[in-house]
């Protein structure tokens, strides 16, 4: 199956390099860098057929402090490629869509190359494109969704992350600590965000115009976030399930009578092996669990408005807190704020600023500072790790932004034995 998607994949890249000459190919006014195709790309969207590409680089280079200032800067890249089909168009399947995407990571991590201490790795990372490796090619999404219209019911079955479904959250920063599900970051053992993928199902029952509320069952198989099992399909190695609810309200005119998001949501976990479900204040495995629990509040605020669609300033933030049994972050929590169109001309270029509070369990500590004592090990000698993000995301076209950034890390890895850290970067994305 590998092999057929990867065929699948050089052959929709060359079908877009073939018409990236065409009628719209990187105009300044199109929404992506291929264009339309000369007309193809459009024709298909309307018989439902939608392909889309993307590759994102996030740079990020030491610049003072951590554990070892100065080394090169290192890259992490994402590319994407998918596919949407509306069945309903093609086969008359009323309601009925499929979607695919396969995702590839690569390259290397200033958190772990410079800025943390490796027997304190940093609980975030500078590079959020970096996240669960160097993963090769990876079957990201692979699902199909039924709409009930009338009902305001949606099944969606398949592959798919947890955070595309789940404590969703925008990724205009390049640190992990504000980009995607939040759960996915300090419960990370069990919660795996895209681009890993586990098979599930997801129902949302959508109540009224601005409230849904949805739940899902999804496999947890610890070989899915493997490196060397991107396309890993079977679950002979799954231990349990992860079962999670969310209500999301959504007002329309909310706060300052403007736009808004709010979500409150929920995980319980069944895994018993062990080797991955087991109480963190002794050696791994050495006390087994079979369950962990955790859960969400996060919100997305637009506080101005110029009148003209986005622009104008936004709040979000997002708070989750975790099972002290079972997982070495206690409790996370996040603030930031985006003005989106800063400079007229420029509607899509957003001015960030964020923080945030990794909040490490205090029995975890003991346990690791406890079994450290006598050695030269470094302690875990705080109870946080702080990190702040402030960048501009700017928007020549609309399919190619660039984002430099300053970053701020205090207490690497929550401890005072490596420098807090100051970080420079440049990310980037294109949009085929």
């Amino acid at each position: 199956m590998k092999k057929t998607a990867l065929s699948i994949m050089a052959v929709s890249i060359a079908t877009l390099m073939s018409y990236s000459h065409a009628e719209q190919a990187f105009s300044k006014d199109g929404k992506t860098l291929t264009g339309d195709w000369n007309g193809t790309r459009t024709e298909l969207a309307e018989k439902g057929v939608k392909f889309d590409g993307t590759i994102a680089t996030d740079g990020s280079y030491l610049a003072d402090g951590g554990y070892d200032a100065h080394q090169a800067p290192t890259f992490g890249t994402q590319f994407g490629l998918g596919t949407t089909l509306d069945l309903e168009k093609l086969a008359g399947w009323e309601g009925v869509t499929f979607r695919a995407l396969v995702t590839a990571r690569q390259g290397q991590s200033t958190s772990i190359d410079a800025i943390q201490d490796p027997a304190a790795p940093q609980w975030a990372n500078s590079q959020a494109n970096w996240g669960r490796g160097n993963s090769g090619s990876r079957l990201s999404e692979l699902y199909v969704e039924k709409n009930f219209k009338d009902q305001g019911i949606s099944v969606r079955l398949g592959r798919m992350g947890l955070g595309t479904e789940f404590n969703t959250m925008a990724c205009d920063f390049q640190g992990n600590a504000f980009c995607a599900a939040q759960m996915g970051k300090w419960q990370g053992k069990l919660w795996y965000n895209t681009p890993v993928s586990q098979w599930g199902g997801r129902v949302k029952y959508q109540i009224s115009p601005e409230l849904f509320a949805q739940a899902g069952v999804f496999e947890y198989n610890p070989e899915n976030a493997l490196e060397r099992h991107g396309w890993n399909l079977d679950t002979k190695n799954a231990d349990g399930v992860n079962v999670l609810s969310e209500v999301v309200w959504s007002p329309k005119q909310g706060l300052n009578d403007l736009p808004g998001s709010y979500r409150f949501g929920a995980l319980y976990n069944t895994a018993d092996d062990a080797a991955n479900q087991y109480n963190i204040g002794y050696a791994k495995a050495t006390i087994g669990e079979d369950r962990t629990f955790g859960g969400w509040i996060s919100f997305e605020q637009q506080l101005t408005s110029t009148g003209e669609g986005r622009r104008g300033l936004h709040s979000f933030g997002n708070f989750t807190a975790h099972d002290r049994t079972t997982t070495a972050v206690e409790d996370s929590q996040q603030l930031g704020l985006k003005y989106i169109g800063l400079f007229d001309g420029h509607p899509d270029d957003i001015l960030g600023l964020a923080v945030n509070r990794i909040h490490i369990n205090d029995r975890y500590r003991d346990y690791i500072n406890s079994s450290r004592a006598g050695t030269d090990k470094t302690l875990l000698n705080k109870d946080a790790e702080y990190n702040v993000e402030l960048n501009y995301s700017y928007y020549p076209v609309r399919w190619f932004m660039l984002r430099p950034l300053v970053q701020y890390v205090v207490y690497p890895g929550a401890t005072t034995a490596v420098d807090n850290a100051l970080v420079v970067g440049l990310g980037s994305k294109v949009i085929f």
